[in-house]
């Protein structure tokens, strides 16, 4: 059972964000990547009306097509760029990483397409740099798999690549480490500038194997240094906690310097001394699932989101968020939990620099329309937003599921990752 299951496991997307400082005003819109639902029709981004005093609260106002068909729409930056600057977002199988001018929202132009640089291949994630550039994290490259037996191809180490903000390409190296025969799939990415460092893990979307670890780069010209595997995990009585090293999925950087990463099952681990000859990676805690005697429902521990000391995690497989107090980061507790709808494997998390909204979206293969929930900076309960749901939805869902859009009647769409938009400037 522990097989199959494993098996359906690999083929789930996965996705990573910290909070930018708030700024005073709600977000008038929200930015949503959707893919049409039945793929005949172009991928687009959608911008859904979220003001609480609007007409047209909940519902989609504006839309842009992609140019691209079944392109799989993923991952955009955790948060929108510094103004001026070009959105990055992920057309998954199409290659292609576009880059979205917001500052007219809720009108949209895509300025660019960027396929990854050879060799590599299938980008995922993307983090921004002080100074505007931009790395993106590649699954795979060129060439056979490193893992005997895996006839993916391409199926070679993925790797990382750093862009101006305006898309040109600076450098790229390969995450091709010595004596790790398992493939390394570049999958979400924290810089520290600070200390000249990278901090990258490693897990598997559309590809059947991944090896369990995580790599310190080199900033300033993407050096791999560093290669840990993942530990085992242990519960509280030492014994061993199968899985728990298993896809390492979202780091966040921490007040005290620490990276914090929670795994896909929903083991955290804490990486310390990042900059030093001996970075140390530590198993700090594990979250368990509405049934805790349920192994399989503990897992899909996503896209956290990081707000003050409260890290917040959608865990796909028990269809719920929960909120762990991490001001510690070596002994996180959880302090709240909100219950999603059964059918809603909550997988992205995003908030809204000028209020205490929080976007979730759906795992890929799960996608349906996203929900708006509230965060209380204080206790770190979550409710939801019963300010925008359209008439007829849930209190707080973005329904996506209309046959019809600005751009045309192309039917039902899906959404994975969205993002707050503030008014743009005429």
């Amino acid at each position: 059972m522990k097989a199959a299951w494993l098996g359906i496991a690999m083929l789930l997307s996965a996705c990573a964000s910290t909070q930018a400082p708030r700024a005073t005003d709600p977000s008038p819109y929200l930015l949503i990547f959707a893919a049409d639902a039945d793929g005949r029709e172009e991928d687009f981004f959608a911008v859904a009306d979220v003001r609480s005093d609007s007409p047209t609260r909940g519902t989609v106002i504006a839309t842009q097509p992609i140019g691209h068909r079944n392109s799989m729409p993923h991952h955009t930056e955790y948060q929108l760029p510094p103004p001026g600057r070009l959105l990055f977002a992920n057309a998954h199988h199409a290659e292609a990483t576009l880059l979205v001018d917001v500052s007219r929202a809720p009108a949209l132009t895509i300025t660019r397409s960027l396929a990854p640089p050879p060799p590599y291949r299938f980008t995922h994630d993307y983090a921004r740099l002080p100074n505007g550039n931009v790395i993106l994290g590649f699954l795979r490259s060129e060439g056979a798999s490193p893992r005997p037996g895996d006839d993916l191809v391409p199926g070679g180490h993925g790797g990382l690549a750093e862009y101006t903000a305006g898309g040109e390409l600076l450098r790229s190296a390969s995450a091709a480490a010595s004596g790790i025969s398992e493939p390394i799939r570049t999958y979400a990415i924290v810089p520290i500038p600070e200390l000249d460092r990278v901090v990258t893990t490693s897990a598997r979307m559309m590809e059947e194997h991944s090896a369990n670890v995580v790599q310190i780069w080199r900033n300033s010209d993407l050096t791999l240094l560093r290669t840990l595997a993942v530990p085992q995990g242990r519960n509280p009585d030492g014994s061993p906690l199968d899985w728990a090293a298993m896809l390492p999925f979202g780091p966040r950087l921490m007040p005290d310097g620490s990276v914090l990463m929670n795994s896909y099952m929903c083991a955290f681990y804490r990486l310390t001394d990042i900059a030093s000859d001996e970075p140390r990676l530590t198993h700090v805690y594990d979250i368990h699932g509405r049934d805790p005697a349920t192994p399989m429902t503990r897992v899909g521990c996503s896209v956290p989101l990081v707000i003050g000391h409260h890290w917040i995690m959608p865990v796909a497989n028990s269809q719920m968020v929960v909120v762990l107090d991490v001001a510690d980061p070596a002994a996180p507790r959880e302090i709240a939990r909100l219950a999603m709808p059964a059918d809603f494997n909550a997988h992205w998390a995003a908030s809204d620099p000028g209020s205490n909204r929080i976007v979730i979206g759906a795992e890929a293969g799960h996608e349906k329309g996203v929900y708006i929930l509230l965060h209380d900076p204080r206790s770190g309960t979550l409710r939801f937003d019963h300010s925008v749901g359209a008439a007829g939805s849930p209190p707080g869902y973005i329904d996506l599921s209309t046959p019809s859009w600005p751009h045309g009647a192309s039917g039902p769409a899906r959404a994975h990752s969205a993002l707050f938009l503030p008014a743009g400037r005429p």
